[in-house]
């Protein structure tokens, strides 16, 4: 057949000519299939572990900021909260997969993570920390930047590539350890803040997100605040180490053995001797001379029964360092009161320009009072800046139970008292129980001797100063 007539046949002569310079249509190409093998998450985490990175996303504006998605938050906040986390075989972002692989092999991030497992609060500011370095590393990351397609793969010398994967994975470890300190002094701030206000672990509201993040934001947003907390950590390291060497002997537990001659401790191969005629005679002299091996018990009993009471002096020149620290002095001594399930009370003092009043049972303390009672300061004053004539009636309002009490005064001043007052003051101090131990800063103690069962004149409030040892082994 003549082509002529099969063109015609076929119709394609009736077809519009193409433009010669135009190009040659070609099918788009088809997007990369997703890997459905790969997960979402690097981490393996149950619905509730989902939810709470899409709850961070919305709690939290700095996530937001640096584009977090809620897979990511949901992968920062489970290793940190996780008792065991696990990591999935392969993620979808491989960068993040990375990232937390490196994180899971550092002894840093172990310590770290045994303050954050279980921890809700702890865990979250520790997430947005890792979030954060992640965010910058990927910022940082030159292959992040530029689209691998658009480089021609002919010719790459595998030294170099070799020599680019090294550095990406020094990047990462390098992001992975200011990640963990950064997140590790927040958490560490955190566990001060809580436990300086009453809200450690085992304390009543620990189980209180919530409640924690408040206050610990109240804390972060208050520079006074967050260094009489910090002040109060030291002084409660302090008074931890008073604490243990306080000590009796009883029969609440057995520690070891020593030798002996009391019957009733006597271990079973001691009595088993006894029966054996071979053996009784050389026991009983061992019993008789006091060698015989004996039980050691050992039990632990707090001293006082009744409150303490901590009174700071908030006259003028106690303003700056000296109210921080007497504050901080002040709340190391609540916790000594509440370890020992003590009633504690705090009072700021300023002469005859009033007085601010707080009572913390051992049970949950308020910490909006509490904050509110560390951060106001009187600022007045008049020569007698301890509650000396008020000490009765305050002790009524505070509601102070009946017991052996321990009755602080703090101050810098140098007082002076009638006998007429130091008469009631004893007088008051004798019916209530009670035992004053002052502490004077920088200036000598005046009268203050007279009423006082102890009295020390320190050049500041240090928490190694041996004055100040002595307060804490209440």
């Amino acid at each position: 057949m003549d082509p002529d007539e099969l063109l015609k046949m076929l119709d394609l002569s009736a077809a519009p000519a193409r433009p010669p310079d135009d190009p040659i249509p070609t099918t788009p190409p088809a997007p990369p299939a997703q890997d459905e093998e790969a997960s979402s998450t690097a981490l393996h985490l149950d619905e509730w572990g989902l939810r709470r990175g899409r709850d961070l996303i919305v709690e939290n504006e700095r996530l937001k900021k640096i584009n977090t998605d809620e897979f990511a938050a949901a992968d920062f906040f489970g290793v940190a909260f996780e008792p065991d986390p696990q990591l999935e075989p392969r993620c979808r972002e491989v960068r993040r997969h990375a990232f937390l692989t490196q994180m899971l092999e550092t002894p840093d991030y172990h310590s770290l993570h045994a303050a954050t497992q279980l921890d809700d609060t702890a865990a979250a500011i520790a997430a947005i920390h890792f979030a954060e370095q992640f965010a910058q590393l990927k910022k940082d990351d030159p292959k992040e930047k530029d689209d691998p397609k658009d480089k021609p793969e002919k010719g790459v010398n595998t030294a170099t590539a070799a020599a680019n994967e090294l550095a990406r994975e020094m990047a990462t470890l390098r992001a992975v350890g200011r990640a963990v300190a950064e997140a590790g002094k927040e958490v560490s701030e955190l566990h001060e803040a809580t436990t300086a206000l009453g809200m450690g672990p085992g304390n009543p509201g620990s189980n209180d997100p919530r409640a924690i993040a408040a206050l610990y934001k109240r804390v972060r947003g208050d520079s006074a605040l967050r260094k009489i907390c910090d002040l109060a950590g030291r002084f409660r390291r302090v008074a931890q180490s008073k604490q243990r060497m306080k000590s009796t002997h009883g029969l609440d537990d057995v520690v070891g053995v020593e030798p002996g001659g009391d019957i009733g401790r006597l271990l079973p191969i001691e009595l088993a001797k006894l029966v054996v005629p071979e053996l009784e005679l050389d026991t009983l002299r061992r019993i008789a001379e006091r060698q015989a091996l004996c039980r050691e018990h050992h039990s632990t009993e707090p001293v006082g029964k009744g409150p303490i009471i901590v009174s700071v002096d908030e006259s003028g020149s106690m303003q700056g360092q000296k109210a921080h620290t007497a504050k901080g002095l002040a709340l190391a001594l609540a916790w000594i009161a509440r370890s020992q399930k003590r009633w504690c009370g705090l009072l700021a003092y300023s002469g005859d320009s009033g007085e601010r009043l707080l009572a913390l049972p051992p049970g949950r303390w308020d910490e909006a009072a509490l904050c509110n009672w560390l951060t106001q300061f009187i600022g007045h004053g008049s020569e007698l800046d301890i509650p000396v004539r008020e000490m009765p009636d305050y002790y009524r309002r505070l509601g102070a139970p009946h017991g052996i009490t321990d009755l602080v005064f703090i101050t810098d001043a140098k007082c002076k008292l009638d006998s007429a007052t130091q008469t009631r003051f004893l007088t008051w101090k004798q019916s209530a129980q009670a035992r004053l131990i002052s502490l004077v800063i920088d200036n000598s103690p005046g009268d203050l001797a007279a009423i006082s069962d102890e009295v020390h004149s320190v050049r500041s409030l240090d928490p190694t100063d041996d004055a100040v040892g002595k307060v804490l082994s209440l």
